[in-house]
């Protein structure tokens, strides 16, 4: 096979792999996640069925690739808005931003991740989370307080997170997005937080 016929299919993968995200990101949008369905996808694509399967293991694998591309965009926003504010306020005000974002989500995130859930979307959440947070520390944007391992302290604060996030959404409380952030900056620094966040801070951007 000759590099230009190689280069042409490949091109078709892309675009065919292309096709089938798109398309499931409005699927996951207007159906939501228990509604959502590879055969959904794939005639919104204009694909046969069976092609999925040449690009994604599961339904599960492709709704994660929608939730990633969205999260990791989200995430460069906020580095951005926090690049110049320094630990431990940084830290503080990306909590905010984590529990706000998944309170106007509230529906979606309980669907996906909640009770009736999906385990495998949970497991790559959780491995996403840890990953910035291990990030976070290696570049000293953040700072432990104890000589423990950056891997360690990722998972750690990567499970209390997750955790803490699918208790408030789906349990009966009045908490807001702010109080979240400020108790789980005292659970895990013994301190109150640097200072109050700045009024709309982040309405703007989430």
């Amino acid at each position: 096979m000759n590099t230009v016929v190689s280069s042409r299919i490949e091109r078709r993968r892309l675009q065919t792999r292309q096709r089938l995200l798109e398309a499931a990101q409005l699927i996951l949008a207007e159906r939501g996640y228990h509604k959502f369905t590879i055969q959904a996808v794939t005639d919104r694509a204009d694909v046969g069925y069976g092609t999925f399967y040449l690009y994604f293991e599961d339904k599960d694998v492709l709704v994660w690739q929608v939730l990633y591309t969205y999260g990791e965009g989200l995430r460069q926003e906020i580095d951005q808005r926090l690049a110049l504010i320094p630990f431990p306020m940084r830290e503080y005000l990306s909590w905010i931003a984590i529990f706000r974002y998944m309170h106007h989500q509230r529906e979606s995130f309980s669907a996906m991740f909640g009770r009736q859930g999906s385990a495998k979307l949970t497991q790559y959440y959780q491995t996403y989370l840890a990953e910035i947070h291990e990030e976070n520390l290696r570049l000293g944007r953040y700072q432990a307080g104890v000589d423990l391992p950056p891997t360690f302290l990722a998972q750690f604060m990567a499970g209390a997170m997750l955790r803490l996030l699918i208790w408030w959404i789906e349990s009966d409380n009045t908490y807001t997005a702010e109080q979240m952030a400020e108790m789980l900056y005292q659970a895990v620094y013994r301190e109150p937080p640097p200072a109050d966040p700045p009024i709309g801070f982040w309405d703007d951007l989430i």
